[in-house]
């Protein structure tokens, strides 16, 4: 159920936030940042470095809802607010790695989410390279709609 939870809480957040004429665009951040989760959450797994409990439908070694939750919708948002600023780019980095932080943390409390040979500190070390790479590509594929304005 935590799972469902917060695919559904992403879910109404993109639906409030994401502006709508950018999606054919932006919807590649998304594509790309759940693309990243997918690959770290298989290793991670795979080497017996956390597990997740009580999912209800798995893809790869993750939960579905999951992946197509948070990662997926941070990926759109992300694409879509990333700013021209660097001093900016790293407020946002800083910012959603908290909100990544955030979520981990509850989903560790409530038990769906065990680490097993796994530390917080580990997590925040790959979500800021992971907003980094995504950043990168996000600039190199021009998915922010301040890169795609006029066009």
């Amino acid at each position: 159920m935590p799972w469902i939870i917060t695919f559904v809480v992403s879910w109404i957040i993109l639906f409030l936030l994401v502006d709508w004429r950018y999606i054919k665009y932006t919807v590649w951040g998304g594509l790309l940042a759940l693309s990243f989760q997918l690959v770290v959450d298989e290793i991670a797994i795979g080497l017996n470095l956390y597990d997740f409990s009580n999912v209800v439908i798995r893809i790869f070694d993750s939960s579905l809802f999951f992946t197509l939750g948070a990662p997926f919708c941070i990926g759109v948002l992300y694409a879509q607010t990333y700013p021209k600023n660097n001093i900016l780019r790293l407020i946002n980095v800083i910012v959603l790695t908290a909100l990544f932080f955030i979520m981990e943390y509850s989903l560790v409390h409530i038990g769906a989410l065990k680490y097993l040979h796994w530390h917080y500190l580990y997590s925040l070390i790959i979500d800021v390279a992971a907003l980094l790479a995504l950043g990168n590509l996000i600039t190199i594929f021009k998915l922010s709609p301040w890169m795609r304005r006029g066009k």
